[in-house]
């Protein structure tokens, strides 16, 4: 065997050592052509083995013998050959080598250990389509060519055909040169977002360098769609490559408004101040004078806090370029801060607050649909902690109706809740007794209001110290701060409550309770009659004020239920659930004198008096007027019957609701001296077609009957009702129960795929990215997406884009948003209908509809809308359409408020990616584009 390949094995292994060369190679080699070299037993003894067979083979090269750094790992599918005098290895069908961090598969590859370079490329199959070709691979890069040459000493390439993503960019090339930097230089270059192997758009350049982790660098180039040259062309480029985090300048938007002329808006800088938070200034400038600045910041803490600060300024000029020009100053702040819960202490922030104009004098366009139609706003700050038997929170709130300008703000408002204490709890004889059950705890709340609302008004008698401003609402700015302090209500109440509970006739629970109650104030009122003015002067003491008072009482409930067997083919069974519930209440008049809560005062010269609180009008107001004994009784009602299914096969039953709550109360004092009986209140919540279709009642009804006294009709042709109530029930005086006083019947419709209707939750409400309920017939509850078809500050409300960089910066200042193609289509609607009478007078209905949705009409394109209609004005709400169109690489979208004060549109089309932010297309109403 020797023979035929006319060496020794000795020879063989002295060879391979004089080249460098594993001589289990040269072994693999030889044995492929049927010399039976390996099974020589002085082989098997040199090489320590019974056997060599391996379809990875590694080749690691003696010490100083080659360039060669590491092991080289090489396999094909189909064959290798190796050419000892030359020392290239040819590696035929999958072939693939791997040297450190190195990758290589292709069909066709050759190695030569000599000149330390290695080729690869493809082969032609029967119908001249290319097969295998090379994908080299260096760490995270990867390249798909045609052909390459790599040099494993000088670690450069010579590749042609090559198609590279770097940084999520896709360089197309027909020649390219790679050096020891990995810096690429390539010939006949296109530059991309688009993955598609034929891209829909690229940049066109005879020459391109690529430098990783940082920037493309071009000579001339032109813009193509698809092969169809356009006639944006340039003498040179730079594409920046973002990092993670970069600071940067944000090209502002040009064009013009119909009001306020020519603009440059949202353009600024963006920092990137550190790992932790982030900062961008924009601003915009109007040639009629109007100019406006926005600071944003977001900021995150991993497993600790996160968070958004928002503040908002605009001048807006109106009218003409005369000297005098009206305008007005807004700002708006917002700020969002989430902790996470760890600890025992908790802090979190949700503000939007601004002045009352902001929304008419800031161009909605770009603003959330929720802020467009809602005119409150609500906002708090709260601090909570947690000891070992105490609990304490404080908050700042605030209420804002920027319609009316009412602003109602609450700093701070202090609560502190002691646990439970049992107090026999540990008395082995009176654990399971009403005394073991006896339990008492400690709350205070103590809190400061102010409002720039007008003083309550006293009814009946004259004020004759009262305000020229008492009456109205003044300006929520440090101007009028003094009238506000004023008018703040504060004061602490401690809360004392005593109960227990046991059973009776097993099915029965009865708790009895004792609640005392304190109210501490820094001030009280006191009140003079003046003779002289025919009216009562009220005066504020300043001092320590206190008032206490006390209830107790004892409720029974138990559970009923009913079942109801129908057996037919379709309905099985009805179950009825009722929770019957009667409570009684003493408490005794703290309006009488020896409480000294209250003044008998003259208030005419007729001698007619009042009794008046000493805390009228106070943050938790005064004692009650009178002795109360009531009992208060209610009823509660779930019905639901069990239905078979649609699936014959198998014999199973549903539940389906037919009512989820039918309730009704009512009360009756004992000790009132007419009118004992109160008001009937009911309720009813239903829904239908797998709740599709809900409905919702409540209502009130007065069961006494009115005596009209007359009617008088005003000079101006209005008509005022005078009557009055007596003690006689209505079903007496042959009226029925009562007269309907209040109701309000809900209507709303939620149609969506099965698909869809997965994502809610068991009480009918949806699910948002975040895991978090809401109404999806609300619009203007911030966590429904569909308030807001694009999103626009959702990444600022969650602090999404901390450590993004500056190109970043218009994924939430601009409509380009993702959009849920999946869903086919959504469509959600709304309708209320209220109802108020007050014995003769006219009863006042008013009526609200409220709709939204969205269609796919196709997979990539999808249609929404957001409106509502004014029944009694008989208009539509603010409207807004929305269209979006998924181009690939590129998205459309156009929004449009077809009419009312805020008319306008916005359509857009741009490249997702956020390399080429910039390259793009937008228009607004009456505005020039602005774009590459």
């Amino acid at each position: 065997m020797a023979d035929s390949l006319g060496v020794k094995p000795e020879t063989i292994f002295q060879l391979a050592d004089s080249l460098g060369v594993n001589p289990e190679n040269v072994l693999q080699f030889a044995d492929s052509l049927g010399s039976g070299l390996k099974s020589l037993p002085m082989v098997n003894d040199l090489l320590g083995q019974d056997s060599v067979k391996n379809d990875s083979i590694a080749f690691r090269p003696p010490p100083g013998k080659s360039d060669i750094e590491t092991t080289v790992v090489y396999s094909a599918n189909d064959s290798m050959f190796f050419n000892l005098e030359t020392q290239d290895m040819f590696l035929y069908g999958g072939a693939k080598i791997k040297y450190g961090i190195i990758e290589l598969e292709a069909e066709k590859i050759e190695v030569n250990w000599v000149k330390n370079t290695l080729k690869a490329n493809y082969v032609l199959d029967s119908t001249d389509q290319k097969i295998g070709k090379p994908v080299f691979r260096q760490g995270s890069e990867e390249y798909t060519t045609d052909d390459i040459t790599y040099n494993f000493k000088t670690k450069k390439a010579v590749i042609k055909g090559i198609i590279t993503e770097q940084d999520g960019a896709f360089m197309h090339g027909e020649k390219v040169k790679k050096n020891e930097k990995d810096e690429m230089y390539i010939r006949e270059a296109q530059y991309t977002t688009c993955n598609l192997a034929e891209p829909h758009f690229s940049i066109h350049s005879k020459k391109l360098k690529v430098i990783p982790k940082n920037k493309v660098v071009s000579g001339p180039f032109r813009l193509y769609f698809g092969k169809i040259p356009t006639i944006l062309a340039f003498p040179f480029g730079m594409f920046p490559q973002p990092r993670k985090k970069a600071s940067g300048i944000i090209v502002p938007q040009y064009g013009e408004d119909a009001t306020r002329g020519f603009f440059l808006r949202e353009g600024g800088y963006y920092f990137d101040i550190n790992d932790y938070i982030n900062l961008t200034l924009t601003g915009e400038i109007y040639t009629r004078g109007s100019y406006g600045l926005q600071t944003r910041s977001t900021y995150r803490k991993r497993y600790a806090y996160s968070g958004s600060f928002n503040v908002r300024y605009n001048k807006s000029v109106t009218g003409t370029l005369a000297e005098d020009k009206p305008y007005s100053q807004d700002f708006w702040v917002q700020w969002s801060h989430s902790p996470q819960s760890k600890g025992t202490g908790r802090f979190s922030a949700s503000v939007s607050a601004g002045t009352s104009s902001f929304s008419q004098n800031v161009n909605l366009i770009s603003e959330s649909y929720s802020r467009s139609i809602n005119a409150q706003f609500n906002s708090n700050v709260s601090y909570s902690k947690s000891f070992r038997t105490v609990n304490m929170t404080m908050n700042m709130r605030h209420n804002q109706n920027v319609q009316t300008g009412l602003v109602n703000l609450t700093m701070p408002e202090m609560s502190m809740n002691a646990n439970r204490i049992y107090l026999f709890k540990n008395s082995q004889k009176l654990s399971k007794t009403v005394l073991g059950k006896l339990g008492l705890s400690y709350s205070m709340t103590a809190k400061n209001d102010l409002s720039n609302a007008a003083k309550s008004s006293p009814s009946g008698y004259t004020v004759v110290n009262r305000g020229a401003l008492d009456d109205s609402l003044v300006s929520f700015n440090p101007e009028n701060f003094d009238i506000i302090f004023d008018r703040a209500k504060n004061g602490m109440r401690h809360s004392i409550p005593i109960s227990t509970s046991f059973n009776v006739l097993k099915y029965f629970t009865v708790s009895p309770s004792f609640n005392y109650t304190e109210l501490w104030y820094p001030k009280e009122l006191r009140y003079t009659y003046v003779p002289e003015q025919e009216g009562v002067r009220i005066d504020t003491l300043r001092g320590f004020s206190r008032a206490g008072y006390y209830s107790s009482g004892a409720s029974v409930n138990t559970r009923l239920y009913g079942f109801y067997p129908i057996g037919g083919k379709k309905i099985q069974a009805i179950r009825h659930v009722m929770t019957p519930s009667i409570g009684f209440s003493y408490s005794p008049d703290f309006g009488a004198e020896k409480y000294g809560y209250y003044d008998e005062v003259q208030i005419n010269e007729k001698g007619d008096t009042r009794t008046l609180s000493k805390f009228e009008g106070f943050a938790y107001g005064s004692p009650a007027r009178g002795e109360s004994a009531s009992m208060s009784f209610s009823l509660n009602n779930n019905i639901e019957m069990k239905v078979k299914t649609k699936n014959d096969s198998i014999d199973e039953f549903k539940k389906v609701k037919l009512f989820d709550n039918l309730s009704f109360s009512s009360g009756y004092n004992f000790a009132a001296d007419s009118f004992k009986l109160s008001n009937v209140s009911m309720s009813a919540r239903t829904s239908f077609l797998n709740r599709a279709v809900s409905v919702s009642f409540a209502g009130s009804i007065d069961p006494y009957v009115y005596i009209l006294d007359s009617i008088k009709y005003t000079s101006g042709g209005g008509k005022r009702i005078y009557d009055h109530r007596i003690d006689r029930f209505a079903w007496n005086n042959g009226n029925g129960l009562g007269q309907l006083s209040r109701g309000t019947i809900s209507l709303g419709l939620n149609l969506a795929p099965k698909s869809k209707k997965k994502n809610t939750q068991n009480n009918g409400q949806e699910q948002n990215g975040r895991g978090e309920g809401y109404d999806p017939n609300d619009l203007t509850d911030p966590n429904n997406p569909y308030s807001d078809p694009y999103n626009l500050e959702e990444g600022v409300r969650n602090g999404e884009f901390i450590g993004q960089g500056v190109n970043q910066y218009t994924a939430y200042n601009d409509a380009n948003q993702y959009v849920d193609f999946s869903i086919p289509w959504n469509l959600r609607a709304n309708y209320s209908y209220n109802y108020s009478k007050t014995g003769f007078e006219d009863s006042k209905i008013t009526q609200s509809l409220s709709f939204s949705g969205n269609i796919s009409l196709t997979e990539k394109t999808k249609i929404g809308f957001n409106s509502g209609y004014d029944i009694k004005n008989k208009e539509f709400t603010v409207t807004r359409l929305n269209l979006s169109r998924d181009l690939h690489c590129w998205t459309l979208n156009f929004n449009w408020v077809p009419f009312g004060p805020n008319q306008s549109y916005f359509v857009e089309i741009r490249v997702l990616s956020t390399l080429l932010s910039d390259l793009k297309l937008d228009k607004r109403s009456r505005t020039a584009y602005s774009g590459f």
